[in-house]
């Protein structure tokens, strides 16, 4: 309970010292708003407009302060607009109104003689210097004072050339001789006795331009006279805004940087076809496909625009899948129909192989850019290392056997697998049989 009286007999002082403190501020405030009163009658608005407004801002400012119980900004405030107030004070007394004081009137007794000012010439020209333009040199009335040194009726301060005699309409100055009468004085025409054409180009010099651009082309003839151009082009510049070397006159696309045999169109995607024809410009295509990559779904390296069977594998010339008896071309393989016979554990071909492996001649001369991978497989018989090499050299011999009936050994590839990719299950004797295979990969048709 004590400490609770405690706390509001600090809060009660408190208060106090706060109201005892914005009472002296406001006073402080009542001064200062003398002093910028004080400035402004003294003529502080027009000598130190700025520090007038500073001072009188300020104050303002500072009773807002103090009206909130800001005493620290209040008197920052007031100190600004206290210096600015004798600011103004001091620049006041420089340039504010002079006071003058009005005498009474002397008595009768008290006047002194009237003083006469008598009119002085220094120049002696009989024009009194108070109406004197040139009060120190001699001159003509008519010109108040002032000398006419060439006698042009022309005051030497007007005339352009004050020792030589000259009209009005040259400034003073005495008419030049002007032989061709282009109105360029002899002095300065490079071309006397020839006048200038006037035709807006170098007309300055007094000499005639008949060729302005100095193309060979008479400015007469010539419908671009200022600037060069060849005589085919009437004497006007060839203009070749996209800068491909095309002229705009012959440039089917006069923005776009281009080729010449394309008549300075482009070509983005070079297949020979300008981009404006192109239907597809950023995908090479033929021209009979409208510039569009031809579609092959059936992948025979025949697109879809000629080939008969476009979703069956065929060869040329229609694309129409061939019949062979022991074979079938199938979108990734030759699939053949009965196995490849060998040598027991040799790479040797059994005669009667030979047959399904002339069909399979027969496809790679039906099909002339299709590559192939030969790829030989066993059974798990037998050490891994040597069903691998097994299986490579039975690769390699069906290779020799397709080389040897003419197919070139450039669209042939052979790989070994051993028995690493089996088809079915080598537990049994019918799984393994189905192991031991020759397959032909189609590595690509074109």
């Amino acid at each position: 309970m004590i400490r609770a009286r405690a706390l509001r007999l600090a809060s009660v002082a408190g208060l106090a010292l706060a109201c005892a403190a914005g009472g002296k501020l406001r006073q402080n405030a009542q001064v200062v708003r003398a002093d910028v009163d004080k400035a402004r009658k003294s003529g502080a608005l027009r000598c130190a407009p700025r520090e007038l407004a500073l001072a009188e801002s300020n104050v303002e400012i500072a009773d807002e302060e103090i009206a909130y119980g800001h005493g620290s900004r209040a008197k920052e405030h007031l100190e600004t607009a206290e210096r600015s107030a004798k600011r103004a004070l001091d620049l006041s007394k420089a340039c504010g109104p002079t006071q003058v004081t009005i005498a009474k009137k002397p008595p009768e007794y008290a006047k002194k003689p009237a003083v006469v000012i008598e009119k002085t010439d220094r120049d002696g020209d009989g024009v009194p210097d108070l109406e004197d333009r040139c009060p120190d040199v001699p001159g003509k009335p008519e010109f108040q004072g002032c000398p006419d040194t060439d006698g042009d009726g022309i005051p030497d301060s007007e005339d352009a050339c004050p020792k030589d005699p000259g009209p009005k309409e040259t400034q003073g100055c005495p008419v030049v001789k002007d032989t061709d009468g282009d109105g360029i004085p002899d002095d300065i025409d490079r071309c006397p006795l020839d006048p200038e054409d006037k035709d807006g180009f170098q007309d300055e010099d007094g000499c005639p331009d008949p060729d302005n651009d100095g193309d060979g082309i008479v400015d007469k003839l010539d419908a671009c006279p200022n600037e060069p151009g060849p005589l085919e082009n009437k004497g006007c510049p060839v203009l070749d805004r996209d800068g491909d070397g095309v002229p705009d006159a012959a440039d089917r696309c006069p923005d776009v940087k281009g080729l010449k045999e394309l008549a300075g169109c482009p070509d983005s995607d070079a297949d020979g076809i300008a981009d404006p024809d192109d239907k597809c410009p950023l995908n090479a295509g033929p021209k009979e496909n409208g510039g569009c990559p031809d579609v092959d779904r059936d992948g025979d390296g025949i697109p879809d625009r000629l080939d008969k069977c476009p979703d069956q594998i065929g060869p040329a010339p229609d694309g129409c899948p061939k019949k062979y008896t022991l074979v079938e071309v199938k979108k990734e393989r030759i699939e053949i129909k009965q196995q490849i016979h060998f040598a027991y554990a040799k790479a040797t071909v059994l005669p009667d192989s030979f047959a399904l492996l002339n069909q399979v001649v027969q496809v790679l001369s039906d099909f002339p850019k299709m590559k192939v991978s030969i790829e030989g497989h066993t059974d798990s018989t037998g050490p891994e290392a040597n069903n691998m090499r097994l299986s490579q050299k039975r690769a390699d011999g069906v290779r020799d056997y397709l080389v040897g009936k003419g197919v070139s050994p450039e669209r042939l590839e052979t790989v070994g697998f051993g028995p690493t990719k089996p088809i079915a299950s080598n537990k049994t004797e019918k799984g393994r049989a189905q192991n031991r295979r020759t397959e032909f990969r189609i590595v690509t048709m074109e």
